[in-house]
């Protein structure tokens, strides 16, 4: 067992811990600014700024982090809660490098040269990074932010974004779990009761679109889709709408699109049960005189609950994921968690955040598990009753 375990460790748990331990990692912050930090104490003149000691500091604290080359990581992360000091930072780092700030008072001439520095709410926020630990990156990631005097208050309205996608996810996720039973079901038990021919056949059906690229099956919903495509031409062909209805980048098409692309593993679940039920419960259902919906209400659909749970938490967990197709099909008001993920891992390089945002993943994962586990436990234990 230990290659194995040494294998998921290594390649599997040690990165995504890895990642995730940066959603409260604070040591590029703090540890590129260690004289201004340790410097800077509560009591500030008049006009809200630190004294002369504290400028020293700051001008050794850039010019360091300016040879070591971590002027720009350190302009970015005093960006991302201070908007508009990227290059504030940037070029009082350069130019405590080049010993501009030697001669005469170092506060009068730093203030001079780059003004962005009599902002009060800067050295605020420097001062609250003592720790090598934040919990800016979580707070930030359910919409609240920590005040001027320690306290957690929410965003303003114009800044609330995280949640409402949070729920968005959520609830995608959900939908689209019970629209691929609802299919699953009829399809299920249409194969199982079909001659062997004709079940491999459409089981050989359901398992086609497996073998086709996700990317490639989610373009194809877009043409499908668009104003101009065989839909709309089909319903003005037979009078049904006028003008061409927009149906791809709404959640319509996202539906759509992920239920086409999920359903067979719904499908895959509840078969694989069905089958292990003998066919002669429902017959013996229907011989005492039930019929085939009540027969199979009460006699088939309890004996392939397992299936649906397992399919069903197999759909969930692949939709809470799902990046590709929101980010293709959806439209603005859409897009899911892992769109978020991507954009700030990829694009905005705010690694605390998009960490931050993979562990309300996470989380929403560990409680849908201990749900599924639950729901298991007590269908077992009626069944055992």
């Amino acid at each position: 067992m230990l290659p194995i375990v040494l294998f998921v460790v290594l390649i599997f748990l040690w990165p995504v811990a890895r990642f995730l331990a940066l959603s409260v990692d604070n040591s590029e912050f703090s540890g590129n600014l260690p004289r201004t930090i340790a410097a800077l104490s509560d009591d500030v003149s008049e006009n809200g700024l630190p004294s002369e000691a504290v400028f020293v500091a700051l001008v050794e604290d850039l010019a360091n982090a300016k040879r070591a080359g971590q002027e720009g990581v350190l302009a970015q992360l005093v960006n991302q809660r201070i908007v508009g000091t990227r290059f504030l930072i940037i070029k009082t780092a350069k130019d405590a490098a080049d010993g501009k700030f030697d001669m005469g008072p170092v506060r009068e001439s730093l203030l001079e040269k780059h003004a962005g520095w009599s902002n009060p709410a800067l050295w605020q926020e420097i001062s609250r990074q003592k720790s090598s630990l934040t919990d800016y990156y979580l707070l930030n990631s359910v919409d609240l932010v920590r005040g001027a005097d320690g306290s957690i208050t929410t965003v303003p309205p114009d800044r609330a974004v995280f949640l409402d996608v949070l729920l968005r996810t959520v609830w995608i996720s959900a939908v689209v779990t019970v629209l691929c039973a609802l299919l699953a079901l009829p399809l299920a038990q249409a194969i199982v009761s079909a001659p062997p021919a004709w079940s491999r056949l459409m089981f050989a059906l359901v398992l086609f679109p497996l073998w086709t690229s996700l990317l490639v099956r989610t373009v194809i919903w877009i043409i499908v889709l668009q104003r101009n495509g065989p839909v709309n031409a089909t319903l003005m062909g037979l009078g049904i709408v006028n003008e061409p209805l927009n149906l791809v980048y709404t959640r319509f098409s996202l539906y759509v699109a992920m239920v086409q692309v999920l359903l067979p593993m719904m499908v895959l679940s509840i078969v694989a049960v069905m089958r292990r039920v003998p066919a002669t419960y429902m017959r013996a259902a229907l011989s005492l005189g039930a019929s085939w919906l009540t027969a199979w209400r009460r006699v088939q659909l309890p004996l392939i609950l397992p299936g649906i749970l397992s399919g069903g938490a197999i759909v969930f967990v692949f939709a809470l994921g799902y990046y590709i197709t929101p980010t293709l099909v959806g439209g603005p008001t859409d897009q899911m968690v892992s769109s978020y993920i991507a954009f700030y891992t990829n694009n905005t390089l705010n690694w605390g955040l998009g960490a931050a945002l993979s562990l309300q993943l996470l989380l929403i994962l560990l409680m849908f598990a201990f749900l599924f586990l639950t729901a298991n436990a007590l269908l077992k234990r009626r069944t055992a009753a």
